[in-house]
């Protein structure tokens, strides 16, 4: 019997020595728990040193030194407890009943300890699969078995999971987009150091103590912040390419936490490479490299060189990033196409002196913080823009161009004007099907050689020309002929066919006023030139006073109209249109400039095709028709007061020559 007992007690002082063991290095886990450090990476990875291992060791041992000095305590306590036993039995027999009691007590509890540390354990092993977004079938957020406490951490952690998960599905999702690819890959950086993370922490696993899960929860707390904000923007970036990509990761970065502000920096700063990359080619030589249409300019290589300027290379205003401007958009558009427009329209392929050092990807999205981007730009810009402008005045006489449209189209030369009409009178007053074009082309020749168009240079004598429009069968010469002034090379992108038609139309009303004033100004001369015989008839006296009247007032209608024409709507046009010109510094300003001068003019002139305009044009119309049929009128009543003069002669010479008496004298007239 008492040697059973020597065997349990023993037994029991071994549990009892281990059990005081675990729950020392438990308190000093406790009291030395190694707290996560921030790192360079981008997901923040405890440090777990070799110092703290060692540390553990150290603190192993001396907990080990206090087991053998508790040992040998409990060793002299069995010694006096077996001398008891040699003194009196049943005393012992008590004694060791109480001690066994105490011990098993402490058996159990540490039984429960060690369970307790086996399920965390292995529910740390499950965690860390499904942090990894690995489905995990004995890990659940609902499992009743587990306290809410823990349910609460697991549900966290799972998220986890489920965001790299999330994130891993778009990294994997096929793309076409080379800011789309930038920005994969740093999602794709982003989830290795995620992963490195799990990594470490399922190595300091296997160190009893080391991991924990109020630990693991601490340590997450800033990567699952993280993970969050990279599902968030991967998914409002998918499906999204170029620049629109851009404005979304910069609409983004835009936010006070500095957590998502240090995210963001390195995505924009990758992402927006290729685009500055793009951006450098184009303003520097002209070349679009976009093989996945990301890039917020297009071109069409079908259209031909005339278009070069106004379809070929398209502003895709969505795929501007939000970061550029429109203004900065516009001008790397216009330059990018004007060194097309000079090495393709121009046959110039000089290479311009201009410094092509890139600026950094980071100036594009910090302009408050840097000017270097901007100042590429508008060094570069100003450059190309001034020596297309330079070759435009003096290579192709551009400004000489536009004053030789204000002199014939618009009707600025008076005495080329005045001298044609008389030349060209008989043949426009012919039927319009009965009008040649070599008949009119040779009194044009002769118009220039008399007045002072002769002193125009030969450039431009041979460009203006004539043009008969379509016949029909009541219109006469004078509504068919029209003058005309030929363009080529890049003139024909500045005074482009759209142009020239509006050029037509305004021509034609100002040579129909033209043709009013010279109409009612030969009607006033055939009434004063046949003053004098109207007066040999008194009986229209009063008719040929109203014809006077009228004359008067149409004569001064037309001057009315003529100077409204020319001073109020041409004059201050064109002046405004030349400060324009000389201010321009690009030839997009130029084209804007020259067609709001003529949509201005149009305007004036009521020949826009609004409903008002068309109604105050009617009218004119026929103000214009009533002083054509007035002059035909005035032409008829001179004809018929010459032949009733004609008719009268006979009879006045027979009462100036005819048999009189002696009493009756002549009457004298």
């Amino acid at each position: 019997m008492t040697k059973v007992l020597k065997a349990r007690l023993e037994t029991l002082q071994f549990l009892y020595a281990l059990a005081d063991t675990a729950s020392t290095e438990h308190h000093h886990d406790s009291i030395n728990r190694p707290l996560p450090t921030s790192s360079a990476s981008s997901f923040d990875i405890p440090s777990f040193s070799l110092l703290s291992i060692q540390k553990e060791s150290s603190n192993t041992k001396e907990n080990g030194f206090s087991h053998n000095s508790s040992h040998i305590k409990s060793s002299t306590s069995l010694q006096k407890l077996l001398h008891y036993t040699n003194d009196d039995e049943n005393s012992l027999s008590s004694k060791t009943h109480l001690h066994s009691t105490t011990n098993n007590n402490n058996e159990i509890e540490n039984i429960s300890s060690l369970k307790r540390d086996n399920d965390e354990s292995r529910l740390l092993r499950e965690l860390l699969f499904g942090m990894q977004g690995i489905e995990t079938p004995r890990l659940s957020a609902t499992d009743t078995n587990i306290d809410r406490c823990t349910r609460i951490l697991i549900s966290r952690f799972l998220e986890c999971g489920w965001l790299y998960e999330k994130i891993r599905k778009i990294i994997n999702t096929p793309t076409t987009s080379l800011v789309a690819q930038a920005f994969i890959a740093n999602l794709s950086s982003e989830l290795r150091e995620y992963h490195r993370l799990i990594s470490v922490i399922e190595q300091q696993e296997n160190i009893p103590g080391m991991v924990s899960l109020k630990k693991l929860h601490v340590w997450m707390c800033t990567p699952m912040q993280r993970l969050k904000c990279l599902a968030a923007i991967a998914d409002s970036c998918q499906g999204k390419k170029g620049g629109q990509l851009l404005s979304i990761l910069y609409m983004h970065s835009q936010h006070g936490d500095p957590l998502q502000q240090s995210l963001l920096y390195p995505l924009l700063y990758n992402c927006t490479i290729p685009i500055r990359d793009m951006i450098v080619e184009w303003i520097c030589n002209g070349i679009i490299n976009d093989p996945y249409q990301e890039y917020f300019v297009s071109t069409d290589k079908m259209v031909t060189e005339e278009k070069l300027w106004y379809d070929k290379y398209t502003l895709r205003v969505p795929m501007v990033p939000s970061f550029i401007s429109m203004e900065q958009a516009k001008k790397i558009w216009i330059t990018g196409k004007s060194i097309n427009f000079l090495r393709v329209v121009c046959k110039d392929r000089t290479m311009l002196q201009i410094n092509k050092t890139p600026a950094s990807s980071e100036s594009l999205f910090q302009q408050q913080r840097s000017t270097e981007f901007q100042d590429m730009i508008i060094s570069i810009y100003n450059e190309t823009t001034r020596y297309l402008r330079s070759i435009l005045d003096d290579k192709y006489q551009m400004m000489d161009h536009f004053k030789a449209i204000k002199r014939y189209l618009l009707l600025g030369q008076g005495d080329f004007i005045k001298y044609l009409m008389d030349l060209m009178e008989n043949e426009l007053n012919k039927p319009a099907n009965q009008v040649f074009y070599h008949n009119l082309q040779s009194l044009m020749d002769a118009a220039i050689r008399v007045t002072n168009a002769q002193y125009e240079s030969e450039d431009i004598i041979k460009r203006l020309d004539l043009r008969l429009m379509y016949v029909s069968p009541s219109e006469l010469g004078w509504d068919v002929c029209c003058l005309d002034y030929k363009f080529d090379g890049p003139l024909r992108t500045i005074f482009t066919e759209e142009n020239s038609l509006r050029y037509m139309r305004i021509f034609n009303h100002l040579w129909r006023v033209k043709r009013m004033e010279y109409t009612t100004c030969g009607v006033w001369k055939q009434l004063m030139k046949s003053s004098r015989q109207f007066a040999s008839i008194p009986e229209i006296s009063d008719m040929t006073h109203v014809c006077f009247i009228m004359s008067n007032e149409m004569t001064k209608f037309v001057q009315s109209v003529n100077y409204y024409i020319m001073f109020e709507v041409l004059e201050c046009s064109w002046s405004d249109l030349l400060n324009k010109l000389m201010e321009a510094k690009d030839l997009e300003q130029i084209l804007e400039a020259h067609d709001d001068s003529l949509l201005k003019i149009l305007t004036r002139l009521h020949l826009d095709g609004h409903e008002t305009s068309q109604e105050l044009a009617k009218q004119l119309r026929c103000i214009f028709d009533l002083i054509l049929n007035f002059g035909s009128i005035i032409q008829r009543l001179i004809q018929c007061v010459e032949s009733e003069l004609l008719a009268r002669k006979p009879y006045q010479k027979q009462q100036y020559y005819g048999t009189y008496t002696k009493n009756v004298e002549p009457v004298r007239r």
